[in-house]
């Protein structure tokens, strides 16, 4: 073999390079391009996209704000309700029980009931339901009655009491009574 001059070496090389930036270009720097472009494309489809969805993006917050808020505003009224029907059971059980010993409802007012507090101050989760109740009986449909109401599922206490002698009739009483009654709110 004969060895290569400087010229023959010099063009061997050019040629070498030439050929080596070919391959290089052809089959690692050209994909790589392809690729690129084609990210770009699709980064600037997914722009467009993005623009045209920021508006709904605002309108799906706001609607979702909005649903938070009437959920809200449901659970109160919901539970005023709740609280309101129950309230309504318990002077319905009341009245049942004073009818069902005889006694005569004159009167029942129900006052407004307040939330338990306590010895810290803090809310608990009772309230305190107050009922004024006028009614005419005897003692022994008085004593039936106080009776019936300790056997009720929820807690009542009689707060304040005063019986008279009625002035009509029969020989009945004329009957004071105020409940306080507890409730989980």
């Amino acid at each position: 073999m004969k060895e290569l001059s400087k010229r023959e070496k010099v063009i061997a090389a050019v040629v070498s390079m030439v050929l080596i930036v070919f391959v290089v270009n052809q089959f690692l720097l050209e994909p790589q391009v392809r690729k690129v472009r084609k990210l770009r494309a699709e980064l600037t489809e997914l722009t467009g996209q993005t623009a045209s969805i920021a508006p709904k993006l605002v309108e799906f917050n706001k609607l979702s704000t909005d649903l938070v808020i009437k959920q809200r505003q449901l659970e109160k009224i919901e539970q005023v309700l709740s609280r309101k029907a129950e309230v309504a059971e318990i002077i319905s059980s009341v009245s049942r029980q004073a009818r069902s010993h005889g006694l005569q409802i004159q009167q029942l007012r129900p006052q407004r009931a307040t939330v338990i507090r306590s010895r810290g101050g803090k809310s608990s989760e009772y309230r305190q339901l107050n009922v004024d109740l006028g009614m005419s009986g005897r003692y022994e449909e008085l004593g039936d009655f106080l009776a019936a109401l300790e056997e009720q599922p929820f807690y009542i206490r009689v707060a304040a009491l005063r019986v008279q002698r009625g002035n009509k009739g029969p020989p009945l009483l004329d009957i004071q009574l105020k409940l306080a009654i507890v409730m989980r709110s």
